[in-house]
């Protein structure tokens, strides 16, 4: 590929959506519980992630773009201890910090080299309309100096709330900043108009109503959801089975240019050597597939690259971002 690792210090991505803090609780099991037939973990240690949104705003810093972000927290531990963890990360945040919401956490218990369980402290919840303006006025003075807008949906409220995630979409636009969604849910009319939309296989048998099988159904489902859509660009994520993209070619690199509908359908093989832990892949996906769109590449290198890159990630423990060193090794190899 035509790009260096220095080519993204360049690169400067806005990333808007739920932003949660990762607990891992590490511990090992000897035995099992007299009072229920379920381990006892003695624990030994806790570690901290920045996940959600948080964790593609860190991809992207990772790998040396310009990343910054616009989520709510609450007003609690949790959201004092998310700000710690982004600004160390060089991460420009723009957090909300509202007496009406609670900072989403996952607590994931860890023992026997697996998940054993997870603990979610969440309140699922759309914005007041005073918020949700708000944040509009801020996104809309702020778009026209990004490349690239990610909105990771992972339906906690935010970008479910009536009409934001249009407004979002209709502003990018206007600006001519692409604008890619990580997509949760049967409820796609929000995305319209979108560059692109990256579900997973789950999300797009959702979306589509049925099962699909066959590469020739797969093709033909996204063909039908991206019109139905108005998307310029679907790709779907399939796990062992790589990627799938569908769009409009374009007539240069990158996003810009003139577009028609006569792409071919890019089958894209799995990368992944061994697969430890799927935790934040769609974040590393759609991350770097943005920093690939922001310094010049089509969408088909830039999906090439970031199906590398999940390859990588998907063999670490618990929501890791690419680095550096391991996105410049991808580089050298193509």
């Amino acid at each position: 590929m035509a790009v260096s690792l220095e080519d993204f210090s360049k690169s400067k991505i806005l990333v808007i959506g739920d932003i949660m803090l990762d607990c891992y609780l590490w511990g090992k099991v000897e035995r099992i519980s007299p009072e229920a037939p379920v381990p006892i973990v003695q624990a030994l240690k806790r570690t901290y992630m920045v996940g959600g949104a948080g964790n593609v705003a860190i991809n992207l810093a990772s790998i040396g773009c310009k990343s910054d972000i616009v989520a709510i927290c609450g007003k609690d531990r949790a959201a004092s201890q998310l700000k710690q963890m982004v600004d160390e990360h060089k991460i420009r945040e723009h957090l909300i910090f509202d007496d009406a919401h609670l900072t989403i956490t996952k607590t994931r218990v860890m023992a026997l080299e697996q998940q054993l369980l997870r603990i979610d402290e969440e309140r699922v919840q759309t914005l007041r309309d005073e918020l949700k303006e708000a944040i509009l006025s801020k996104i809309e003075k702020m778009v026209k100096s990004y490349q690239v807008v990610i909105l990771s949906d992972y339906g906690k409220g935010f970008l479910k709330t009536p009409n934001i995630t249009e407004s979002i979409i209709s502003i990018c636009r206007d600006e001519g900043v692409a604008v890619l969604v990580d997509p949760k849910g049967r409820d796609w009319d929000r995305y319209k108009n979108a560059t692109c939309v990256t579900p997973n296989s789950a999300e797009l048998n959702l979306v589509a109503n049925e099962i699909i099988d066959s590469d020739d159904e797969l093709i033909e489902a996204s063909e039908r959801i991206r019109k139905l859509y108005a998307l310029e660009w679907l790709l779907i994520t399939r796990g062992a089975k790589g990627m799938c993209l569908t769009g409009r070619s374009r007539a240069g690199q990158g996003f810009n240019g003139e577009a028609s509908d006569n792409q071919t359908p890019l089958l894209i093989p799995t990368q992944a050597r061994q697969v430890y832990d799927v935790s934040g892949a769609g974040d590393t996906v759609i991350a770097i597939l943005a920093a690939g769109l922001s310094v010049g590449l089509s969408f088909e290198d830039s999906a090439r690259l970031a199906n590398k890159a999940a390859g990588v990630v998907v063999g670490k423990v618990g929501t890791q971002p690419i680095t550096k060193d391991e996105l410049n090794a991808i580089l050298i190899s193509s």
